[in-house]
């Protein structure tokens, strides 16, 4: 009798072990968010009808978007409200290689000011979530991998930056491509993941590689407690110079959806967001299906 007790503690303890684990996972992958990049600030002031339609057709969650210098705080404190009040989030968006040699991270931190200034104008709930900063030194004329220089000079701009936004309330997210951890940045890679980010966005422009791709950043993610987004590439072949492995623009988004669900379910114990590049390039895709 006391052995059959024991297994049925036993099983039930098995039961509910799974269960957790079961709910945990359901839970991560529940929190996964869809993101689209928007570069031109047409979106703020000509075309807010039809992107916030396309925002809530196709369910977006986030917006990471791009203000320029000609687009007042006014203008942009609208723009914000009108997409917060549809339970979209909205982030600053911005990014240019040379600010990877400035250790103080000065042209970054004007953007920040920005988001700041602007969030002065809305209320709590409404307010932008945080800036996501796309600096890609290795585009520099010149550029070379192993120059400690600029490694180091990006870091600490890095720093600078994430410390600002902490003390802001904002997040940072902050864009890589895949290939740092194969050219010689890994800790660079490694250093403003656990140091210098509220979540790592990985231009994971390899089609049929995207898990493999990840791994490294995945792992570090999930060691830093942040979350990790994954970014599909939809501009055409050509662009930028982009070869057809590097887009989903023939295979459309119902190939990106299938993608990133995979993606998810494979690295199922932690968050992971995704994210298109860019909304007009998405446009141009939805035209073509």
């Amino acid at each position: 009798m006391e052995k059959r007790r024991i297994w049925q503690l036993f099983f039930l303890g098995v039961v509910i072990v799974f269960l957790v684990v079961r709910l945990y996972t359901e839970s991560a992958q529940e929190q996964s968010k869809r993101a689209i990049f928007s570069w031109s600030s047409k979106e703020v002031t000509n075309n807010q009808t039809q992107f916030l339609h396309d925002l809530i057709t196709y369910q977006f969650d986030r917006v990471f978007q791009s203000f320029s210098s000609d687009v007042t705080v006014e203008e942009i404190a609208s723009f914000v409200a009108d997409l917060t009040n549809q339970n979209i989030n909205v982030y600053g968006l911005s990014g240019t290689p040379e600010w990877a040699l400035d250790p103080t991270g000065k042209g970054m931190l004007e953007q920040l000011e920005q988001i700041v200034e602007v969030n002065h104008q809305l209320s709590e709930e409404q307010q932008i979530k945080g800036l996501v900063i796309d600096v890609e030194p290795y585009v520099l004329d010149g550029f070379q991998w192993e120059d400690q220089s600029v490694q180091q000079s990006y870091i600490s701009g890095m720093k600078q930056l994430y410390q600002a936004a902490k003390r802001e309330g904002l997040e940072l997210l902050v864009v890589v491509p895949y290939f740092y951890d194969t050219q010689g940045y890994q800790e660079v890679l490694r250093t403003i993941i656990r140091e210098a980010a509220s979540e790592v966005a990985v231009m994971n422009y390899y089609r049929d590689h995207e898990i493999e791709h990840l791994t490294f950043e995945a792992q570090e993610a999930r060691n830093a407690h942040i979350p990790l987004t994954t970014i599909y590439e939809l501009k055409r072949p050509g662009d930028h110079d982009l070869t057809e492995k590097n887009t989903y623009y023939e295979e459309g988004l119902s190939a990106v959806r299938e993608n990133a669900d995979q993606v998810i379910q494979h690295y199922e114990d932690q968050t992971i967001h995704i994210a298109y590049h860019d909304y007009h390039a998405f446009r141009e895709v939805l035209e073509n299906e």
